[in-house]
């Protein structure tokens, strides 16, 4: 079974000091290469793909004798994932991969999807109340929170929060959802015999 969390801490331990180099070479490479139709997988196809980044990569910079190996690194989880068969797990390693990399700077990054435009005072209320929260539980400092704003008009009103991987629903949608279960589980009166059936 695919762990993002594993991998991600994987690459991070081999990468070292070149982690970041790797992650941003990890940016531009992935999208490019789950693009690519068919699902990748296996050794042939990572023998085939890995000929295909080296060369472009080659083109785009020639030789010069240096290897960058934070370009090296990502190019060779990469190939692992498409031999392993995980190559459609990117995003997930993707996600984990820049949580821990966060983590390790100091920096929570919060989604707050709302069915309308959120207002500065809102978003800065809820930046303390995560800075002191979020302290308190990790004992570890926030040093910076970023905040992703989505428009979800699903949502009805409300909002939800995406934080880390998790989730805090406070939306009206789920509020209507959540009533219209229990009015269903509710006992029901009926009608010969005038009692509630449960």
């Amino acid at each position: 079974m695919f762990s993002g969390e594993r991998w991600a801490a994987g690459f991070v331990g081999s990468c070292g000091v070149h982690t970041e180099e790797g992650f941003g070479a990890l940016q531009a490479l992935v999208p490019v290469i789950t693009a690519i139709p068919g699902m990748l997988a296996g050794t042939h196809a990572a023998k085939e793909l890995e000929g295909m980044i080296r060369k472009a990569l080659n083109h785009v910079s020639p030789e010069s004798g240096l290897v960058d190996w934070g370009v090296e690194y990502a190019v060779r989880i990469l190939i692992l994932l498409v031999k392993q068969g995980y190559l459609s797990h990117a995003p997930e390693f993707m996600r984990a991969l820049e949580t821990l990399l966060d983590q390790q700077k100091g920096i929570l990054r919060v989604t707050v999807e709302s069915a309308f435009p959120v207002d500065a005072s809102f978003q800065h209320r809820l930046e303390e109340a995560l800075a002191g929260s979020h302290t308190r539980a990790s004992n570890t400092a926030v040093k910076e929170i970023k905040v992703t704003v989505q428009i979800v008009p699903e949502l009805l009103g409300g909002y939800r929060l995406r934080i880390g991987s998790g989730l805090v629903d406070a939306s009206v949608r789920t509020q209507l959802q959540q009533l219209a279960q229990d009015l269903h589980a509710a006992p029901r009166e009926t009608a010969a015999g005038g009692g509630f059936s449960w």
